[in-house]
């Protein structure tokens, strides 16, 4: 177990266990995990990602001497909403003013 899980370090190979089995021996995933990227690194080299559609999620099965990773989440570049909300209402009130003085004309 590598990244961004609580207890990172090696975890016995059991058959049968999937992703989540690991994931949890290392201690759960960390506050600053991004879990929708977790994948796993076959011992041949060969790396799958964890992939979710619509309602469904797949998961890699991990194998023996397989390398469980989870990234960290991208967090350079945080959305401020306070911004983004006065943009839009910008955006509406000179909308609204446009309209108001197109119908006066």
């Amino acid at each position: 177990m590598a990244g961004a899980v609580n207890a990172p370090g090696s975890v016995l190979y059991k058959k049968g266990a999937g992703l989540g089995y690991y994931i949890d021996a290392a201690g759960g995933f960390a506050f600053t995990a991004d879990k929708g990227r977790a994948s796993v690194r076959y011992a041949d080299g060969e790396v799958h990602t964890r992939h979710k559609f619509l309602f469904f999620r797949s998961d890699p099965a991990p194998g023996p001497g397989s390398e469980v990773n989870v990234p960290l989440k991208d967090t350079s570049n945080p959305t401020n909403y306070t911004a983004l909300f006065g943009a839009i209402a910008q955006i509406l009130a000179s909308t609204v003013a446009i309209i108001v003085i197109a119908t006066k004309l």
